[in-house]
């Protein structure tokens, strides 16, 4: 294919991305041209999806748009459940219960090994980037990643130990957390469903509040801790402990962050 020159490119903005080096925008994954793409004012998500060409095995409900600007907050969202896992353990030890001091010090761990993202709310699936309202304009640096389907539903949180389940077409949510035991410090009547595109739901489980609901190949259930070990936080805890959860992404690489 000839490579279209910049004047005839600046005629038709939504049909062509050359891919360049040393560029400021990035795809990889399941796509046809991965790298670096040059990015230009007016540029559109439809516009990088298209030029790299997303695979017909990529899966978009898991992939994820990775923006700069977003992380700051994100970073923000980290030292704040950090600081309250922390305040959380100096708690604990005053129970004298082992089981929970290694909780709380699993979960200081891992949240201290999820790196900071910059993962957003975005439709990956470039059929539906055709509508206006899934089509957002890029900003400098973004990044597109579509990785593998998974096959799998991972489950954390308040568990005596962290489980990743095969995924079962139509198994409600609460079958996954019977084959993942809960920690005692476990809220039994909630847990929050984290979709692979990063959707987070509060969903009861108990039998008195005990709603349907369903969860995509690839997504993650996080069993919250009792509020009362936060003090007046634990409500505030376990939604920002899943909204970081949520910043995560099929793939990416779980090293710590030293920022």
């Amino acid at each position: 294919m000839k490579r279209l020159t910049l004047p005839l490119l600046a005629l038709i903005p939504a049909l062509y991305v050359a891919p360049l080096m040393a560029s400021n925008l990035m795809v990889e994954g399941q796509v046809q041209t991965p790298g670096e793409y040059a990015w230009r004012d007016g540029l559109r998500l439809l516009d990088l999806t298209t030029s790299a060409g997303v695979s017909d095995n990529s899966w978009p409900l898991g992939a994820a748009l990775l923006r700069e600007s977003a992380e700051p907050d994100q970073r923000k969202l980290k030292a704040g459940v950090l600081f309250d896992l922390g305040t959380a353990r100096v708690k604990a030890a005053t129970i004298g219960d082992n089981s929970l001091t290694d909780l709380l010090s699993d979960l200081q761990e891992q949240v201290q090994r999820m790196p900071i993202t910059g993962r957003i709310q975005a439709e990956m699936n470039p059929l539906k980037q055709r509508l206006a309202r899934y089509n957002p304009l890029l900003e400098p640096g973004d990044h597109l990643v579509y990785p593998a389907n998974p096959g799998t539903i991972k489950v954390t949180g308040a568990v005596t130990a962290t489980c990743t389940l095969d995924f079962v077409s139509g198994l409600r949510p609460q079958r996954y957390i019977d084959q993942c035991p809960r920690h005692w410090v476990a809220n039994p009547d909630e847990i929050y469903l984290i979709q692979p595109d990063g959707a987070v739901t509060r969903l009861g489980v108990a039998s008195w509040n005990s709603e349907d609901a369903w969860l995509a190949e690839g997504g993650m259930i996080y069993v919250p801790l009792r509020a009362a070990l936060f003090s007046d936080s634990g409500n505030t805890f376990n939604n920002e402990m899943a909204a970081l959860l949520a910043t995560q992404y099929t793939g990416v690489e779980a090293s710590a962050d030293h920022e």
